[in-house]
């Protein structure tokens, strides 16, 4: 074997001989183990860092604003639930503090003293007493209707009725009436008080005597009834196109106007 060749030519050198020098022995090798791959660090809940604490300023400033906005909301609320409480407490608002410049319709009234004038002149319905001559007493009238296109009703009435003018036409009044008197003759009832109509420019259009619509239920037909109560139908001619206004006007036969008792024909 090579290890016992090697002893067995050292043993046959002589005494005094060294042996020849060999190549040096070589070193003794290190094991070299392999490096392992990088991976990457797993993090996990026991590992994470935990994020930088922030500043508790705004929390601060978060927290006293809804502070702030809150005690505004309570207090208004409390504000307006002790108003509610109390009461409104203002004052009503009367007919003088309107502001609507619509203009009012005067309403019909009852006057126990005739209307005299046309700065006294009643709304269209109103009632009120004049005094007849004629029917020697006192009279308790109401003019209900003002009928602004009379024409056809009049000639229909009685085909004897004259015609308007051309350009005219008829008007009628219609009253209604209690005789206070006790003098009634119903020969005279027929001019039983004056009437005129007054137009809006001032013309002035005495009464005319025509058969009406109801001439058997009037007064100088049907006289009064047992509790005084008549009805008149009293027709004007006018203007075709005269607008409705102006005042009836009820007067004794000689009377001024401005004596006279004054209704609102609208």
């Amino acid at each position: 074997m090579t290890g016992g060749a090697g002893i067995r030519a050292a043993s046959t050198l002589t005494k005094g001989e060294s042996a020849r020098p060999g190549p040096p022995a070589a070193a003794p090798r290190t094991a070299m183990h392999p490096t392992p791959p990088t991976v990457p660090r797993q993090v996990t809940a026991d590992t994470e860092p935990l994020p930088p604490r922030g500043s508790r300023t705004s929390f601060y400033v978060t927290i006293g604003c809804l502070s702030v906005i809150a005690g505004l909301v309570l207090g208004v609320g409390g504000f307006f639930g002790v108003r509610a409480l109390q009461g409104d407490e203002r004052p009503p608002v009367t007919d003088e503090e309107t502001t609507d410049d619509t203009p009012t319709t005067p309403e019909p009234t009852v006057l126990e003293e005739t209307p005299v004038g046309e700065g006294g002149a009643v709304p269209l319905g109103s009632t009120f007493p004049i005094h007849s001559t004629t029917l020697d007493g006192e009279v308790e009238v109401t003019v209900t209707d003002v009928d602004w296109d009379a024409t056809e009703e009049i000639q229909e009435a009685n085909s004897f009725n004259a015609e308007p003018l051309s350009g005219n036409t008829f008007i009628m009044v219609t009253v209604e009436g209690v005789y206070l008197g006790d003098g009634f003759e119903q020969w005279d009832a027929s001019g039983w008080i004056g009437a005129t109509y007054v137009a809006e420019d001032g013309t002035e259009h005495e009464r005319i005597f025509r058969v009406t619509p109801h001439y058997e239920e009037l007064l100088p037909q049907a006289g009064v009834a047992e509790d005084g109560s008549f009805l008149a139908e009293i027709p004007f001619e006018v203007p075709a196109d005269i607008e409705a206004g102006g005042h009836v006007v009820f007067h004794d036969q000689l009377a001024d106007l401005e004596e006279g008792a004054w209704v609102e024909a609208a």
